[in-house]
């Protein structure tokens, strides 16, 4: 018996996980545009919400242009949430200085019109921007221009039109994950752990999928990682008791966005590249918090309307999965989901306790391009997925699916040396 007395536990691998100002994943992280929230959620009252370890106030004015405050008014301090929105953007509910949507105070009601033109107050701001119905903010250097929104292709309505695009949080009752209380990176790396599928999701809580994911199979699945030319993925494939065989693949694109082929796949008959419907990322709220959001490209009925009974790739049929609600702590234990997995890791996981395996490969992987990226960064090289040229941002190409095969097709294509 190892003796826990005096066990003393070391700290956390801050580079990658802090995200606080001035950190090296923190400064990584403002370079890309990241989701803030809906662009529902922006309506006729400002919204405080804290992201990359900062606070903001967001609004939408009577125009219909986004902007993102830092909370105090450059008056005296009072938090800019409890302000009205106006035609011209959002005035403080103390003195009433009224600052636009890039942050320039227009009116000082309490002095003079030219008074307010010689104080020339410029309240710090970030950019935000919309897209596929959520609000994203820019919070890099000013000095650095914000890239290009990424085009993936499953989400390019410019090339397809058989979608809508729709925005969601992940925590929303039917996603999968509901995560929220832990580090970014601890939850990020279970998209490359297919290895906890077959025994979170399938020994240990019973089939959570009722899909070809769960382990009705006389085989052990052959999983392997590769890079993509976004980020990385894993490969998993075996083959079903039916006698088809699946292939899958889960990807991670720098720095947190992720594609989950769709967990409802039944693997009743041969598909082909069956792709990733939603587009997600975990967004780091503070170094022990995090919150989940996605475009989903939700399908068209033949009149181009949204199919409203469709349910997307990786939302759950509540109560499909038991870690979707509330739920009495003897539930937790007797059927654990990715919520007390992730989260009883603790608030920020410790890399220099663990004990990693080959079943680790994916994790070790990506901790290891992270910091790669970061020694680019630091030596003046843009980091991975920054895309300025508009020519080069179109349906970028995802490595995110499920195929299912014949036994014939898996000969021809193991053959061929694309598949193991």
């Amino acid at each position: 018996m190892k003796s826990a007395y005096g066990h003393v536990v070391p700290g956390p691998d801050l580079e990658l996980t802090s995200v606080k100002p001035g950190s090296p994943m923190g400064e990584l992280m403002r370079r890309y545009w990241q989701p803030l929230c809906l662009s529902t959620d922006l309506a006729d009252l400002p919204v405080k919400i804290k992201i990359l370890g900062e606070e903001v106030v967001a609004f939408r004015d009577k125009r219909g242009n986004v902007g993102a405050l830092e909370p105090h008014c450059s008056h005296r301090g009072t938090s800019l949430e409890f302000g009205r929105i106006e035609e011209d953007g959002l005035r403080c509910c103390y003195h009433g200085w009224l600052y636009d949507t890039q942050g320039h105070c227009i009116e000082m009601p309490c002095e003079t019109a030219e008074f307010c033109t010689k104080m020339n107050v410029q309240h710090p701001a970030y950019p935000l921007m919309e897209f596929g119905g959520l609000v994203f903010i820019y919070m890099g250097p000013p000095d650095v221009p914000p890239p290009l929104f990424p085009m993936l292709d499953i989400i390019d309505t410019r090339h397809r039109k058989d979608v809508t695009l729709r925005g969601m949080r992940l925590w929303d009752d039917r996603a999968i994950g509901f995560v929220r209380d832990c580090n970014w990176l601890q939850h990020f790396e279970n998209q490359q752990d297919p290895w906890h599928l077959t025994q979170l999701h399938n020994h240990i809580s019973g089939d959570q999928f009722h899909s070809v994911l769960s382990d009705q199979i006389e085989s052990v699945p052959k999983i392997s990682w590769e890079k993509t030319t976004l980020g990385q993925r894993y490969n998993l494939v075996k083959q079903l008791p039916n006698g088809l065989w699946l292939e899958r693949h889960t990807e991670v694109i720098l720095p947190n966005i992720h594609l989950v082929a769709n967990i409802h796949q039944a693997g009743e008959k041969p598909i082909w590249r069956e792709k990733a419907t939603e587009m997600s990322w975990c967004v780091p709220v503070d170094d022990e918090h995090i919150r989940g959001m996605s475009i989903v490209a939700w399908p068209n009925d033949p009149d181009g309307n949204p199919i409203e009974d469709w349910l997307p790739g990786t939302w759950t049929k509540t109560p499909f999965r038991p870690g979707q609600q509330e739920r009495p702590y003897e539930d937790a234990q007797r059927a654990p989901d990715d919520l007390e997995a992730t989260e009883s890791i603790g608030p920020i996981s410790i890399h220099a306790r663990e004990n990693l395996g080959q079943s680790d490969l994916g994790l070790t992987m990506l901790r290891r391009t992270y910091r790669q990226v970061l020694r680019d960064m630091r030596n003046g090289k843009e980091p991975s997925n920054i895309i300025r040229d508009e020519d080069k941002n179109h349906a970028l190409e995802t490595s995110c699916w499920n195929t299912v095969m014949t036994p014939e097709h898996y000969e021809e294509r193991r053959a061929a040396g694309e598949i193991e």
